[in-house]
């Protein structure tokens, strides 16, 4: 995890907007210094952090006290009004699931009247999140939890803390606590005990017995009705079977002495004489059909010559004026080639082919006069239209008067073949008779099987109360019973977890202790004044050995050797993590003397983590200082405060650059 960006608006001292980059230039350089004198704003660039992380959930310095909406109050910068309000945005960059991930949260809030409104924002790879910004406080457990953050961003009053052997105890317990999950156990005792005080006698309620009995005599009684019912409906449904029998066995006799004729004599009869009045119908089509022209096609072969001889009438007498046209015009043609002076030889050629087309013409009007027409139009369109159409027209009219003849003579047959009334009228009545009483005794099965059904529903629901007054007289019955075993095994169990907590410290403890010596060793001036570190596992008691392996009491070691030592506390914790998170420290030198501070500088910031973010005072990190941590020093900025203004500016650079 990397930081890459935190942004203050109108926070603390910071008036306005300030952004401070944090990402290191290279792995080199992993140190970001950030100096700054008392009161300009160090500890509220740690804060900012914490509360862009973990929001109300954020351990924030002692200097605030009451509740998270006074504390972000305060936060605001005093040259605004509330109603503007303030905000925090941290942008980081770090892998999850294999994947490089770019996140920004935005933390902002302003005063509404009597409350505050806080809202959060988080963005994924420059892309708004509404899900991530719901379950922010859940997934930010994942990279970064809130019990080892502890670890990570920490300020000298945390160091001092250490620094006494005995108040770094508790400080120990809570960081083992989140490093090994022992929080978990912790709330699993106080649950256990919860669960111990409310299992304290307990005892089965009278009333849940005086429901149970109320309930059985309930179930009893909608039993009975439910059985009383189903008896009525049987012997209805026998009656029914009964009836049914009786109405068929009649209506089978009804149907064999012709009932159903009988039944069908109405429409037998109206049926016979719609038939008689289709055949009417039908022969007085045929003989207005016969009236008309259909009696010509007797002699149909005898209108085809007489067409045909009345054409050729036609035909001659047409070519009987074409001739007599033909021999003015040969007569006309001749004697004007005569005088145009043609050859003889030409002029008799021209003759003879006239007199033949005369003579073939004459030829043609050889005919006969028998039929004495001069248009044949009409006889053809008779022969070949009119008496077609009347033969297809009597065709169709003949097959339908057969068929209705065949309908006609069925039905009346039918119709002579239904039995008197007089005779079936007592078998009709009997039969009639029985449906009806087979009708009753259907609408009363009917209504006996629906007040069945009811019943059933009735005697459902009274079980259902009856098995729900009993399992809860049971379960408070068997609750008793197992509140009193419960309250037995209750003490085994937080014995059980306390040994698993034993087990999982000491399991631990060796090589968090083994980080720690690492640690001191690199960090202390006297690499052979302490050669063994252990952490008792009951009281978390920090135990040096010295050189001739006797316990080193803490006194013997000077206030700068404890700062060191709570140093390296916090750097094996922070390494036995295994997270790859940055380092922030506030105010990270203290009391040290200039050795001391020598080894942190050299030994501990470059090497704490990738990034190492450091919040000094200019007594801190002084030139000389600075000259030492310059070649790992990626970044610097220096925090002015300007006392007119009352307000922080960001400034690059640190006091001596």
């Amino acid at each position: 995890m990397i930081l890459d960006e935190l942004v203050l608006h109108n926070v603390g001292t910071f008036a306005g907007r300030h952004a401070i980059e944090l990402t290191p230039p290279s792995p080199r350089k992993p140190i970001v210094l950030i100096g700054g004198l008392n009161g300009a704003g160090k500890t509220t660039i740690l804060e900012a952090i914490h509360v862009a992380l973990y929001g109300p959930l954020a351990p924030v310095s002692g200097r605030h006290s009451g509740s998270y909406e006074n504390y972000l109050r305060g936060l605001i910068h005093r040259g605004v009004p509330e109603s503007e309000g303030a905000a925090i945005e941290l942008a980081f960059h770090a892998y999850q699931q294999g994947r490089e991930r770019h996140y920004r949260i935005r933390r902002s809030w302003k005063s509404t009247g009597k409350s505050l409104r806080e809202i959060l924002l988080v963005s994924v790879d420059g892309r708004h999140d509404s899900a991530l910004t719901a379950t922010w406080s859940d997934y930010v457990e994942t990279f970064l939890p809130r019990g080892i953050a502890g670890l990570f961003f920490f300020d000298g009053e945390q160091i001092e803390a250490l620094a006494d052997l005995e108040r770094s105890r508790q400080v120990l317990a809570s960081a083992l606590a989140a490093l090994l999950g022992l929080d978990l156990v912790d709330r699993l005792n106080t649950d256990l005990a919860v669960l111990k005080r409310r299992h304290r006698a307990q005892q089965v309620p009278v009333e849940l017995r005086q429901a149970v009995d109320e309930h059985r005599l309930g179930v009893t009684a909608a039993r009975q009705a439910e059985e009383a019912a189903s008896a009525a409906v049987a012997a209805a449904r026998v009656e029914k079977e009964w009836a049914d029998k009786q109405e068929f066995e009649l209506t089978e006799r009804y149907r064999a002495s012709g009932g159903e004729l009988l039944d069908q004599r109405e429409v037998a009869e109206a049926r016979a004489s719609l038939l008689k009045g289709q055949l009417a119908a039908y022969e007085e089509e045929l003989r207005q059909e016969l009236a008309e022209a259909a009696p010509l096609l007797q002699v149909t072969a005898l209108l085809g010559r007489v067409a045909r001889q009345a054409g050729a009438e036609a035909s001659a007498a047409r070519q009987r004026i074409v001739a007599a046209a033909l021999d003015e015009r040969d007569s006309a043609l001749l004697a004007q080639l005569t005088a145009d002076k043609l050859t003889a030889k030409a002029l008799r050629t021209v003759e003879q082919r006239l007199a033949a087309d005369r003579e073939a013409r004459a030829r043609a009007t050889d005919v006969p006069i028998i039929t004495g027409l001069s248009n044949a139009v009409v006889i053809e369109q008779l022969a070949g239209t009119t008496l077609p159409a009347a033969q297809r027209r009597l065709a169709q009219l003949v097959h339908r008067r057969a068929e209705v003849r065949a309908d006609l003579d069925q039905a009346e047959r039918v119709v002579v073949a239904i039995p008197d009334a007089a005779s079936l009228a007592p078998l009709l009545a009997e039969r009639d008779a029985a449906a009806t009483e087979a009708l009753r005794l259907d609408a009363k099965l009917t209504q006996l099987e629906e007040q069945l059904t009811a019943l059933r529903q009735n005697r459902a629901r009274a079980n259902a109360a009856y098995e729900t007054a009993w399992t809860k007289w049971t379960e408070a019955g068997l609750v008793a019973d197992d509140g009193r075993r419960l309250l037995d095994h209750v003490d085994r169990v937080q014995a059980t977890l306390e040994q698993l907590r034993e087990a999982a410290v000491r399991r631990h403890l060796d090589g968090i202790a083994t980080l720690v010596l690492e640690a001191l060793n690199r960090l202390l001036r006297k690499s052979n004044l302490i050669t063994d570190v252990s952490i008792d596992p009951q009281t978390y008691a920090v135990q040096l050995t010295g050189p001739d392996a006797q316990a080193l009491p803490a006194g013997a070691l000077s206030a700068g050797e404890r700062q060191l030592l709570a140093v390296a506390l916090l750097w094996g914790l922070a390494r036995a993590a295994g997270q790859p998170l940055p380092v922030v420290i506030d105010t990270p030198l203290g009391r040290l003397d200039g050795e001391h501070r020598a080894h942190l500088l050299e030994r501990y910031f470059p090497h704490a983590s990738h990034q190492v973010i450091l919040l000094s005072t200019d007594t801190e990190i002084v030139d000389a200082a600075h000259r030492r941590l310059a070649q790992h020093v990626g970044r610097s900025y220096q925090l002015a405060f300007d006392p007119k203004a009352n307000a922080t500016a960001v400034v690059p650079g640190y006091f001596w650059e």
